[in-house]
């Protein structure tokens, strides 16, 4: 732990390949995310957190998507580390299967061209500018993503004092 202290304060770039690799072979989901702030000092989440790539396809199960129970998050702003947050997921892990559910079943009834950010409340299928063809329809590729609304629960749980 505390090789993983002594880098608050330090890049984001100081994050060693083998800390990380060593979080993830214990379990974890790795993040590296940022945050800013809201004129009212508040902290937000600037981007999702990615989980994998949707190969419309060959979908990927919700077992595999979620091999996890904890995120371990390194928060930054302005590319200096300022947190590190452990986040177990369990207690969302219905929520997320229905999120799951629901992608699954659009992407199966050959809709996946219209999954919509609104649709899910903590899992997005978020779209990327890249498009490929699914039955002869235009759609977006996509990937999985804990959405910000989710991120912004977990960055609230960090005790943060001026």
């Amino acid at each position: 732990m505390d090789e993983l202290e002594a880098l608050i304060g330090k890049s984001v770039n100081d994050i060693d390949s083998d800390i990380l690799k060593a979080l993830e072979n214990v379990g974890f989901k790795v993040g590296v995310l940022e945050y800013k702030y809201k004129n009212c000092g508040v902290r937000y989440p600037v981007e999702s957190f990615i989980l994998a790539s949707i190969d419309f396809n060959d979908l990927i199960s919700f077992d595999d998507l979620f091999g996890f129970e904890k995120l371990f998050i390194f928060w930054h702003f302005n590319e200096v580390i300022t947190d590190f947050e452990i986040y177990d997921i369990t207690s969302e892990i219905d929520v997320l299967k229905r999120d799951y559910g629901l992608i699954e079943m659009k992407i199966l009834n050959d809709e996946a061209h219209n999954i919509r950010s609104g649709d899910t409340e903590f899992l997005g299928a978020k779209r990327l500018n890249e498009t490929v063809l699914i039955n002869g329809r235009k759609a977006n590729k996509r990937e999985f993503v804990l959405k910000k609304k989710y991120l912004q629960k977990i960055l609230n749980q960090i005790a943060y004092f001026y």
